[in-house]
């Protein structure tokens, strides 16, 4: 007495051939996912190297800009005069406080001097002063420089355009340079009141000044 056998779950009856069907699927399967595995593997090793290069190259392809020369760029040099259209140094590069004060000085004692020719025996004293004005717009006005400026290597320039300084300029200069005040109150520049107020600057000639 023969006893009927039940069909497998999931296996139609009468198709024997297909029973390997789920032992084919099950290796394909697992084919994929160990596929699939690896490619996740490629796909996280990718991103990691991207990653670092990233990391080491925060600008991406941005290249650091270089001057003509090859070298970074660097900021531009400032220097006193710059705006006034000056050059740093050299001939006509505004001049040094030694400079000017040394020059300043020479013009008082030779006014001194001059003053005492006219005054001797007795001390020139306030006419020293007038002597210092005569002599620094007559010199300023005509030749751009007084002999204390000459000794020194400095000459006065206008700073608006380029001319003589003149007698006016000269004049507005000398008398707010003698009240000592305004002389003392400088610019980024290094210039005075007095400058300021007559449009002058003192720059050197390639002399001595420094």
């Amino acid at each position: 007495m023969s006893v009927p056998q039940e069909d497998e779950p999931g296996v139609a009856p009468g198709a024997g051939g297909d029973r390997a069907a789920p032992a084919s699927r099950r290796q394909a399967g697992a084919g994929a996912a160990a596929g699939g595995g690896r490619g996740g593997r490629r796909d996280r090793a990718g991103s990691a190297s991207a990653g670092s290069a990233s990391a080491g190259d925060p600008a991406g392809d941005a290249v650091p800009a270089e001057s003509a020369n090859g070298s970074p760029s660097a900021p531009e040099a400032s220097w006193r005069g710059r705006r006034l259209g000056a050059p740093p140094s050299g001939p006509g590069s505004l001049a040094g406080y030694g400079a000017r004060l040394g020059a300043f000085f020479t013009d008082v004692v030779l006014s001194a001097l001059v003053a005492g020719l006219f005054t001797a025996p007795e001390l020139p004293r306030n006419w020293s002063l007038v002597a210092f004005l005569a002599e620094s717009v007559v010199f300023g006005a005509a030749f751009g420089q007084t002999p204390g400026m000459r000794l020194f290597g400095l000459r006065l320039i206008r700073v608006d355009r380029p001319a003589r300084v003149g007698v006016p300029r000269m004049l507005v200069r000398t008398l707010l340079l003698v009240l000592l005040v305004p002389a003392l109150i400088w610019d980024a520049d290094g210039r005075g009141l007095h400058e300021r107020f007559s449009q002058t600057a003192v720059v050197r000639t390639g002399g001595t000044a420094r």
